[in-house]
Parts: structure tokens; sequence; C-alpha cells
């Protein structure tokens, strides 16, 4: 293997230190100048000249918020009250119809067959105490 062999160790190291020392050079003159300008920049801003600046900026953001959040509740509380109020009305509407059209007639339906099953116990309630006295008559008779 190439990379074990102890004869290839030379080109390796310096073909590194060639890499490396490029790299260094590429960052040393390009990166770190554009890094130390964009801090300067922000140290600048976040001084106390630039802390107004933000203040006011964080003041306006904040006011801005408020102001969607407090329409946005207002916005949100009207809904649910006309949902609401909607919703109410629609159940009435609807309780009355199946209260009119299905449940009138079905409890028509049940109250009648409530007093025919009432007639029919009474009829033979009737019918079987007049028979027990019928039988109780005849059985004294044949004493």
């Amino acid at each position: 293997m190439p990379q074990l062999d102890i004869y290839m160790y030379f080109s390796q190291i310096s073909w590194l230190l060639v890499l490396f020392t490029t790299f260094y050079i590429l960052v040393l003159k390009n990166i770190l100048p554009i890094i130390s300008r964009v801090l300067k920049l922000r140290r600048k801003r976040t001084s106390s000249e630039g802390s107004s600046i933000l203040s006011e900026e964080y003041k306006a953001v904040m006011t801005t918020i408020s102001y969607v959040l407090e329409t946005s509740l207002k916005d949100s509380t009207t809904f649910i009250s006309n949902v609401r109020t909607s919703s109410l009305s629609w159940l009435e509407v609807s309780l009355e119809e199946a209260n009119e059209k299905t449940l009138l007639g079905l409890n028509k339906k049940f109250l009648r067959n409530i007093g025919e099953l009432k007639g029919q116990s009474l009829i033979i309630t009737d019918l079987i105490k007049k028979r027990d006295s019928d039988s109780f008559l005849s059985f004294n008779f044949n004493i």
C-alpha cells in the first residue's frame, strides 16, 4: 500500500506542507480581512451611537407586533362570536324542524300505541275480574 510505504512519506509530507501553506495564505489574505471588517461594522453598530438606532428599531418592531396581535385577537374573537351565534340559530332551527316533522308524528304514534296497550290491558283485567267473580259465584252456589 503506498500510504504506508516509508519511501512515500517525504512526498506526502511535502504535499501536505504545500497545501497547508497555500490554504493558510488564502485565509490570511482574503477571508480574515472580510471577517474583521464585518466584526468592526458590528461593533460600531452596537456602540453607544448604534444602540439608540437598535433600540428604536426594537421599539418599532415591538409596536408592530403588538398591533398585529391585538388585531388578530379582535378578529378571532369576532369570528368565534359570529360562529357561535350562527351555530346556535342553526341548532334552534334544526331542533324545531325535527320536532315538527319527525318527532311530533312519532310522539303521536307512541301515545296512540300506549293508549291502545293500556286499553287492552284494562279490558283484559276487567275480563279476568269478571271471570274470577263468576267462578266465585258459581263455586258458592255449588256448595
